[in-house]
């Protein structure tokens, strides 16, 4: 036994009844009685394999760094702790009912680029009974955790919660602990991200322990891991190791992931957009490989993919635009364009052939003939009241433009939706939108849309501003201003001229007409006159 101001324990190994045992004992007690604790660990950057039990074994059978992938003396006789990440679900941190209680390094580490690579132990906590006041290590019977060896089948078969032993620089606050737990890896100092000390001990015998848990080599991803600052990045823990992936590797985090693809570089997600991306199968998923880190934006964030893109906003959630939608939305602005943030997750049309994604203020549907176009708010939600894509309308042609102050327009394979505050958002079909168009459009004399289409007779009739265009099988023709209101006031369809056979004309200066089934009627600009001439 070793005994450190008071405290009584053994060393992070086992204690073997050997002559090293005795010697290395002997070298501790020596040096214990000669310094205070935080001398002692201090000191120990020097001699700190003497606080390990198999160090002239060690050095007289030296063996390969990677002879396995968790390194030299993994088994549980070696005495070694095991690693938390092994015993915590790939986590690389104290688990629940442990702290950090103490922490060593050991120089020239390949598994951090060269440098020092940290160990933190993670000592058992006394919550089992109540301890006495006095520091140390508390009685078995109090640890949060019991002794036993790491899990069969793997190489990191190393002790758990056996090696009663702190060196005491973390949560110096706690005066009592139970047995090491488990040991955490890091590239950077402990206490940097825990409440450590920054008294050093040194044993570069532990300098190539490692777990199938634990990242297996020093990489892209995790040079550019410990860049961000490593376990006090907004990444947090690693999740086991490394993995290959199609064309590149990954490595799983507490709060993300990390991404590398060689003509890219290391690229991270967190939060819930790595949620998201990991649903969509990641790398190997319909975005690929992350092409940036993540960026705020507004009140969210977004991350941009080989092939689209995932926009989160804390009130809507995390989702994707894929493939040409995600170009179109990039081309409109992205999160800080017309659309905002999307807010649910693109979707196949009722059709089968297209896609289409939804977003704040508005849509954009993507159809292999007519591309991928973008739909603003008060004209989506029309266009979704009348089915959408799988509507009469069907797919958008052009993007939505402002064809006037304060007037929207959409243009559709089969009509076309109008919009203004006065008017809201109407659509007009097939030979009507054909004759609206004819007749000019939203600059043209009939004004803008007052009314949705309705059924006359046979055929169809709509309302404007200034204006009727009436439509039978595929015939459609309008009617505007004063010969307008007199066809109007005649009965329209059903009064005595019929459908209309013409748009409005001028058969001369100053004269408009229109010729109907069974008449006419003029209108002279100069005199206002408007005159009904039957057929002879």
């Amino acid at each position: 036994m070793i005994t450190v101001d008071g405290v009584r324990a053994i060393s992070h190994r086992a204690a073997p009844s050997d002559w090293s045992q005795r010697a290395v004992d002997a070298v501790a007690t020596w040096l214990s009685g000669r310094t205070s604790r935080r001398g002692f660990l201090a000191r120990s950057a020097v001699v700190g394999s003497a606080l390990a039990v198999d160090g002239v074994g060690f050095l007289l059978k030296p063996q390969s760094a990677y002879a396995s992938v968790c390194g030299p003396s993994s088994s549980c006789a070696s005495g070694w702790t095991v690693f938390c990440a092994t015993i915590n679900k790939g986590v690389n941190t104290c688990p629940p009912g442990s702290i950090a209680a103490g922490w060593w390094k050991a120089d020239g580490a390949s598994l951090c680029g060269g440098r020092a690579r940290y160990i933190i132990d993670c000592n058992a906590t006394c919550s089992r009974c109540a301890t006495p006041g006095r520091a140390g290590i508390c009685a078995p019977q109090c640890w949060s955790c019991r002794c036993t060896c790491g899990p069969a089948g793997q190489c990191d078969n190393r002790r758990v919660c056996c090696n009663r032993f702190r060196y005491g620089q973390c949560n110096q606050q706690v005066h009592q602990v139970g047995a090491v737990q488990c040991r955490v890896a890091s590239c950077i100092p402990p206490w940097k991200f825990a409440n450590c000390s920054t008294a050093t001990a040194t044993d570069n015998r532990t300098r190539d322990h490692n777990s199938p848990a634990l990242p297996g080599a020093w990489s892209p991803i995790t040079a550019r891991y410990v860049q961000l600052g490593e376990r006090k990045s907004i990444l947090g823990a690693t999740v086991y190791g490394e993995v290959a992936r199609p064309g590149g590797r990954a490595q799983r985090y507490v709060n993300g992931r990390m991404s590398w693809k060689a003509s890219i570089g290391p690229r991270f997600t967190v939060g819930a957009i790595a949620s998201r991306y990991t649903a969509l199968g990641s790398e190997a998923g319909v975005l690929g490989y992350p092409v940036v880190d993540p960026g705020t934006v507004r009140l969210g964030k977004a991350s941009r993919f080989q092939h689209g893109r995932i926009s989160w906003h804390p009130s809507l959630g995390a989702f994707e635009t894929v493939g040409a939608i995600a170009i179109r939305y990039a081309a409109a602005g992205n999160e800080l364009g017309r659309l905002g943030f999307p807010v649910a997750r693109p979707v196949a049309t009722r059709d089968g052939s297209g896609r289409a994604s939804a977003f704040q203020h508005g849509r954009i549907s993507w159809h292999p003939t007519t591309g991928a176009r973008f739909i603003g708010e008060p004209i989506a939600k029309r266009y979704v009241a009348l089915r959408a894509e799988a509507g009469k309308l069907a797919y958008p042609v052009k993007d939505e433009v402002f064809v006037g102050p304060g007037i929207a327009a959409v243009a559709f394979q089969g009509g076309r939706i109008v919009w203004s505050a006065s008017t809201g958002a109407i659509e007009m079909y097939d030979v009507m939108a054909v004759v609206y168009a004819r007749s000019g459009g939203e600059r043209g004399p009939l004004g803008l849309p007052v009314a949705s289409e309705t059924a006359v007779l046979d055929g169809r009739a709509q309302r404007f501003q200034t204006g009727r265009i009436s439509a039978r099988a595929a015939s459609a023709f309008f009617t505007r201003g004063p010969i307008s209101a007199k066809y109007t006031e005649l009965g329209a369809e059903t009064g005595q001229l019929g459908w209309p056979i013409t748009d409005e004309y001028s058969p001369s200066t100053g004269q408009r007409r229109n010729d109907f089934e069974t008449g006419s009627i003029t209108y002279d600009e100069a005199t206002g006159e408007v005159a009904v001439i039957p057929n002879t």
